[in-house]
């Protein structure tokens, strides 16, 4: 992408003064055009400039609509993690028929994390639908602060709205599970698959017993745990300071490090030393990243078993723990252009665990990367 020069004005003789540099790369289909018209002062020429500003400039602020007649309320925690790691969530809202049966387990987990209720009876097949679809467009031309929408369903009845507000400029994340139709999909900026977010396990709060400070406070290694496993990283597993505070804060807002007798994140971080490693640059002053230990030798750990079936690109893998699901770019180079029948042994890596109470089989089976043919 070529610099685009930018921030000058033109005087009546034709020069430019006051010039600055924007430079621009790997500019996204669906960036946005904004123009920027500098005014003039003394008998210069208004010059505009339009400037693109890509997905990765803009700083998303989210809207998050759950459709809870779609969803189960076991993904919410996880849910809301994963779209944390991409922006700010400024509005939390699920609808649903609070009156039935099946929304029980709902109000149980509502009150468990700050999120508005919305009510919507029954009174066609599509009501919670259109009630999430005119309050989306409302809430979008109320508030300039909101850029990003979440729209939180596996049903494809939402492609059109998803459409309409990418037609206004907003970004749009949808989330749903993997049977989910590729019109709703497709409608999308991106959307992220139920069965690939993470199953997050979070420290417990006791909210009942007072008392003390110190009862109320969640465990501090399951916090960071928590925090290291939401939070975004780079491809060695390094997460930033800045990232990792903000995860904490995004479940915990009165999160402070001195209620553990800490006088910074980092002192607390430290404090765990046999199980994150911390490494900084140079910077005055410095920037510290944090990367779990245990984590990534779990993660180098092989486990083994025996091929159930495979039907060319892809194929499932049974041992002790459950199924695993991995496609022909999961098997190692080495190991391609070997026969791989069923009962074939194998060793592979873990890339998600089996899940016995899953919904589905896509939610039971794990998933294996790095799969290699074990020679007998």
């Amino acid at each position: 992408m070529k610099e685009t020069k930018w921030g000058g004005l033109r005087s009546s003789s034709g020069d430019i003064a006051g010039r600055s540099t924007l430079t621009s790369s790997g500019i996204a289909p669906q960036a946005d055009l904004v123009s920027i018209s500098l005014a003039t002062q003394c008998r210069c020429e208004p010059v505009t400039y339009k400037v693109r500003i890509t997905e990765k400039q803009m700083d998303k602020k989210f809207a998050v609509f759950i459709d809870g007649d779609n969803i189960s309320p076991q993904y919410l925690d996880s849910i809301f993690a994963e779209i944390s790691q991409d922006g700010e969530i400024l509005v939390k809202r699920i609808y649903g028929d609070w009156t039935t049966t099946n929304m029980g387990s709902w109000k149980v987990k509502v009150f468990e994390s700050p999120v508005r209720i919305f009510q919507q009876f029954r009174f066609g097949p599509n009501a919670t639908d259109n009630s999430i679809i005119m309050d989306a467009i409302e809430l979008c031309n109320q508030s300039n602060d909101i850029n990003a929408i979440c729209i939180v369903s596996t049903d494809a009845d939402y492609y059109s709205l998803a459409l309409r507000l990418r037609e206004i400029g907003k970004f749009v994340l949808g989330i749903g599970k993997e049977n989910s139709k590729p019109i709703w999909q497709n409608a999308c900026n991106q959307f992220v698959f139920l069965e690939n977010l993470n199953r997050v396990s979070l420290p417990q709060q006791n909210a009942h017993s007072l008392a003390t400070l110190e009862s109320s406070l969640p465990e501090v290694g399951k916090l960071l745990d928590f925090a290291m496993d939401n939070s975004r990283s780079d491809n060695n597993g390094w997460v930033s300071f800045s990232d990792l505070g903000k995860s904490i804060r995004s479940r915990y807002p009165g999160f402070d490090p001195r209620s553990y007798n800490h006088k910074s994140l980092l002192q607390l971080v430290e404090a765990f030393s046999e199980d994150i490693e911390i490494r900084t640059d140079e910077s005055q002053p410095p920037n510290y990243w944090a990367r779990g230990i245990k984590k990534i030798e779990s993660e180098e750990a092989d486990s083994t078993g025996i091929v159930k079936r495979f039907m060319g690109v892809f194929g499932f893998i049974e041992n002790e723990k459950g199924n695993y699901f991995f496609t022909l770019s999961n098997i190692l180079p080495q190991s391609r252009d070997k026969k791989l029948r069923k009962g074939t042994k194998v060793r592979f890596s873990v890339f998600k665990e089996p899940n016995p109470i899953g919904e589905d089989n896509a939610e039971k089976n794990g998933k294996a990367s790095n799969v290699e043919i074990i020679e007998e």
